[in-house]
Order: structure tokens, then sequence, then C-alpha cells
């Protein structure tokens, strides 16, 4: 296990690395620097609850008997946790005793209609515009109007003789005046009202009422208090140190199966005596309970990882970390060593980027 691993184990398990068995004694009279950087892996999912009472309407005669229901403060009615608290639910209750049926207020399951304000019709629009006049002249009298125009009436002087093909005026009833196609009216008949002026309502059908919404027409609504309880999933995770080691050193110890996991699946519930002393507090602090929760569970994972330098391989990095035959090795480039491939490499791309320019 990680924290088996003494100074001497590690630095043997470097010298074998190298090439060198059996000299872990010697790296360290050369100076070899070992570094301890236990790592911690927390994930925290709480089960968090919330509730609220309000005033519940349906309308009708509803049957509530198939919800649970409460007495007294919905705060003391017990409620089971989810088995899983990363699953989410809400769960409905009734109020005991509060459930009543009463009158909506409307017209016995009536209402005016909306669209046609309780008139069961609607004014029409104007028929097409007559063919044979295009709605210009219709009248020579009234214009269409009904009512004698009188800036016609002084713009022209009286016929003498009646035009030939006009007929009697429906709007002024002047005969030989009007249009023989829309009959003054400057409009061919209209299909829809036949005329009138007026169409049934399309939405009452001429009836003046439609069924009221919030009773569903039944005239009665049923009324009780309800309760609700959600139960919510929170996650929270901990990640230790900071910065953290370099993300190949965490993939390749997960793969090998280095790292120590529990899970803690109560409040309360003792901490693994292998965690490190320098995370204690803060995982403390991690865990501590939150307003509402009702339930949580926790997984941990940490190792104890050792990085070590030594003065003749300034390149490199050494992590060493608990293997299932003894510690493990995982060379990784030094600071040092990316900063300068990273160097030659910009040198690398202006020098080509130049002879392109200069192509």
């Amino acid at each position: 296990m990680a924290d088996s691993l003494s100074e001497d184990d590690i630095l043997e398990a470097v010298a074998r690395h190298v090439g060198r068995p059996g000299q872990g004694a010697q790296l360290r009279r050369v100076g070899a620097d070992i570094t301890r950087l236990p790592l911690l892996d927390l994930r925290v999912v709480r089960c968090v609850e919330t509730r609220t009472t309000r005033r519940e309407s349906r309308p009708g005669r509803f049957d509530t008997s198939g919800l649970p229901t409460y007495e007294g403060d919905l705060r003391d009615h017990p409620v089971e946790p989810p088995k899983d608290p990363a699953v989410a639910r809400t769960v409905e209750l009734v109020l005991r005793d509060s459930v009543r049926t009463v009158p909506c207020g409307c017209d016995d399951g009536r209402q005016p209609c909306s669209r046609c304000r309780g008139k069961g019709k609607l004014r029409c629009d104007i028929g097409p515009v007559c063919p044979a006049c295009k709605g210009v002249d219709p009248c020579a009298w009234c214009d269409g109007t009904g009512r004698r125009r009188t800036d016609r009436a002084a713009a022209e002087p009286a016929r003498e003789k009646p035009p030939v093909g006009r007929t009697t005026c429906v709007k002024c009833r002047k005969p030989h005046t009007a249009c023989p196609e829309c009959e003054g009216r400057g409009a061919e008949k209209c299909p829809r009202c036949d005329d009138t002026g007026f169409r049934a309502c399309p939405v009452c059908e001429g009836a003046r009422t439609t069924e009221h919404a919030p009773c569903e027409g039944t005239g009665l609504v049923t009324l009780w208090t309800g309760g609700s309880v959600g139960q919510a999933p929170v996650r929270a995770s901990l990640k230790l140190p900071e910065p953290a080691p370099p993300l190949r050193v965490r993939q390749q110890t997960g793969r090998a199966g280095a790292w120590e996991r529990a899970t803690l699946a109560a409040a309360g519930a003792p901490l693994p005596d292998a965690l490190d002393p320098a995370h204690l507090k803060a995982v403390e602090s991690a865990l501590a309970p939150r307003r509402g929760e009702v339930a949580r569970r926790v997984d941990i994972g940490w190792l104890r990882l050792a990085a070590v330098t030594i003065p003749d391989d300034p390149d490199h990095v050494f992590y060493v970390f608990p293997g299932r035959e003894g510690p493990d090795v995982l060379p990784v480039w030094s600071r040092r060593r990316s900063l300068r491939v990273a160097a030659v490499v910009a040198v690398v791309v202006v020098l080509v980027l130049l002879v392109v320019a200069l192509v």
C-alpha cells in the first residue's frame, strides 16, 4: 500500500528504474530529493429536501384518494429519503380533511363567449369587389352610401335621361342609378352572411356561451391544501493537492489500480484511517451537513504519491506509487525539459515561416 513505502523503498524503486539496482542509498548520497504528494479524490452526492404547501384546485369532483395524506405541519411529516441520493423525486401529499367540492361560481358551467362577447355573431367583412363597377361607381345617386352625395350634385348637372342599363339602388332606392351587377352595394353579395352583415360566431356557433374552462363545464371545483416534498441531488467534489500532478500521472495510477477507495453512506460515518492528515481538515469541511440534507453518498479515493528528482537526470521527475508487486515508477518530463523542448519547437516554427515567406 502507498503508506507502507519508506524513503528507502522509494529510492530503491527509482534506482532499479534507471538501471542501477541496489543503489538506492547511493542516490540519497548524491542528493536525490523526495517530495511526498498524497492525492485525494472526493465526490459527494447529497439528497437535499425542500417542502412547500399550497392551495390546489381541480375542475369537477376530483378524486384525491390516491394521494398520501399528512396531518398538522408538513415539516413534521416523515418522508422516506430515496435509496439512491443521486435520484431526484417529488412526493405530493394532501392535508387530511382539507378536501371539499364547491360551486365554481359560473353560470352552471357556462361563460359568455370571449370571441363574440356573448352576442352569438360577428360582423362580416364586405364581400368581393363588384367586377362590373369595381366598387368605384356603384350608384350614380349615393355612391353606395344610401344618401345623396352633395359633392357629386354640385359637380354634375342632373341627368335629363336615365342612364341605360342602370337599375334601382338597394341603398337609396333611387331608380335607374345603380350598377346592375351589385345594385349599388359596390361589392358582390357576401356568401358567408348573405349580405346581412353578420355571421355566426365560429367559437360558440351562435350559442353565445362556451364551456367554463376552470370547471370544465361541470359548475364545480375541488379544493384542498397540498404538500410537496422535493428531493434533489446536489453534487460536490474535492481534489487535492492543488495544483495537481500531471494528468498522465493521475491516469496511470488509476489504470494501475494504485488508488485506495471507500464509500460512506451516511453523514457522520468515520473517515478511513489511511487518509493523509494534511487532507483531514479539507475533507471534514467538504462533508459538513448541508441545510435540508436527508441522505448522502461519499466516494473517497486516496493515494500516497512521491515525486523524486536526482541530480544526474535533471530532465525527469520520477513519480513513485504502490503497485501490485511493489513500488511502480513513472518518469515524466521535468519543467526544465518541457520549457526547453517548447523553445526548440518555437524556433523551428519561426524558421519554417521565414522559409515559406522567402519562397
